[in-house]
């Protein structure tokens, strides 16, 4: 029989997230859709640089998907607080599993071309710059405050999971030449996630607490949300922070097939095993903090975790060697992981709830649309001085902005991380 408490005990912070039956049922769903998303990502990166051999159109293909989230997130925040988390993230992650299943119809087809790739991908990203967000609001519903980092941490934890799971799906599929299939299977994983929604139940008082927002405006929740997230000196910061790394340090994983091709001889299979390799670091890393489950120290694991991932990307974009760069990569996932799951824990933490969706959706808009510029730029820069270094100089950058902001997020450290009632 399953004992609520058993689990708590001998699982830390895991077990006290699992406890909690309404996040049971999310987890469910984001244990399978998430290995969709994966699978997309190298089916969709392998087909368009075997369609075009080109680093430019990979940093178009990674911006098709990111540029809607940059632009529209903080919109769809704001839709997200005013209609209904729930109601949002269903919408929209089906309609988003309808586009996936078109895409596996083109490639089946034999359809689909870069420009087709692109729009469809496209599509997605802006499809999910409304999902997103109303469903990372959903976790005041799904358990306790004082559980949330644990909950995000494993949340993570499935994410970069997946991250050796569903490459290696998506490696074999590609192996035996059935792109299509690698499309297929993210329809149906989106799908499972938004069946797992369905079956969570809405917060109490839901339709008197939509009705208030909706007599105020959406224009002005937008507006509303801004000026908060502005005025918030430690959200602000851990925002900066995150954004800088997703500029300058998270674009690496758009150009791993170029990588897997150029640098290293290594085919599909030298791709699959890259991402797996970042998948691996990622998931020791997110596992650390699923476990420990507390919201103390994570502002140091930020700072620490940011420096170290552009250290050691600058190792991996500089070797010829395949093992070290496979090495180089799973600390870069792992390092690149305990900061952005700390910063996403710190300011869950610290945000108000009339505000979590708006805040939520500015930080992921710049946190995933950010690396929609930036992997543009990197794969122009790419054409004209070269795949490695055109990764080796942002990251030299972001080094030298980590720094300085980190140590003032980490002088504030005892704030942020203070308890809230």
């Amino acid at each position: 029989m399953f004992n609520p408490a058993t689990l708590s005990s001998h699982f830390g912070g895991i077990g006290r997230a699992l406890a909690t039956p309404r996040y049971r049922i999310y987890w469910t769903g984001q244990a399978v859709m998430v290995q969709g998303f994966w699978i997309y990502k190298i089916a969709s990166g392998w087909l368009m640089f075997d369609l075009t051999h080109s680093p430019a159109w990979l940093g178009a293909l990674g911006s098709g998907y990111l540029l809607p989230i940059l632009f529209l997130g903080p919109f769809g925040g704001a839709v997200a607080d005013r209609f209904g988390y729930r109601r949002c993230a269903i919408a929209m992650g089906g309609s988003g599993a309808a586009i996936a299943f078109l895409a596996a119809i083109l490639a089946w087809t034999n359809l689909i071309t870069p420009i087709l790739l692109v729009l469809l991908t496209l599509i997605q990203g802006l499809l999910f710059a409304f999902e997103f967000p109303a469903r990372q609001a959903l976790y005041p519903n799904l358990v306790e405050r004082k559980d949330m980092p644990a909950a995000i941490a494993l949340n993570s934890t499935t994410f970069h999971s997946s991250a050796f799971t569903g490459p290696a799906i998506g490696g074999v599929l590609i192996h035996f030449g059935d792109i299509g299939a690698g499309f297929a299977a993210n329809a149906f994983c989106m799908a499972w996630m938004v069946g797992a929604i369905y079956f969570i139940p809405s917060p109490p008082n839901l339709r008197d607490r939509l009705a208030e927002k909706k007599a105020s405006g959406i224009a002005n929740d937008l507006r509303a949300g801004l000026k908060y997230t502005r005025n918030h000196i430690d959200i602000r910061l851990l925002i900066l922070l995150s954004v800088i790394a997703a500029l300058l340090v998270r674009p690496y994983l758009d150009f791993l097939p170029g990588f897997a091709g150029e640098i290293f001889n290594r085919g599909k299979e030298g791709l699959a095993a890259l991402t797996s390799a970042a998948g691996i670091g990622a998931l020791i890393f997110a596992s650390v903090l699923a476990f420990r489950g507390k919201t103390k120290g994570l502002t140091t694991f930020l700072v620490i975790g940011q420096s170290g991932s552009a250290l050691f990307l600058i190792a991996f974009a500089l070797t010829d060697n395949f093992f070290v760069g496979l090495a180089t990569l799973a600390l870069v996932g792992g390092l690149l992981v305990f900061a952005t799951t700390s910063a996403q824990s710190l300011i869950q933490h610290s945000v108000d709830d009339d505000y979590r969706a708006r805040v939520i959706s500015i930080n992921v808009s710049l946190v995933l649309g950010a690396p929609a510029i930036s992997a543009l730029i990197i794969g122009w820069l790419a054409e004209f001085i070269g795949l490695q270094w055109a990764i080796v100089w942002p990251a030299i950058v972001s080094l030298a902005i980590f720094l300085p902001v980190g140590l003032l997020l980490r002088r504030r450290r005892r704030k942020i991380e203070a308890e809230k009632v």
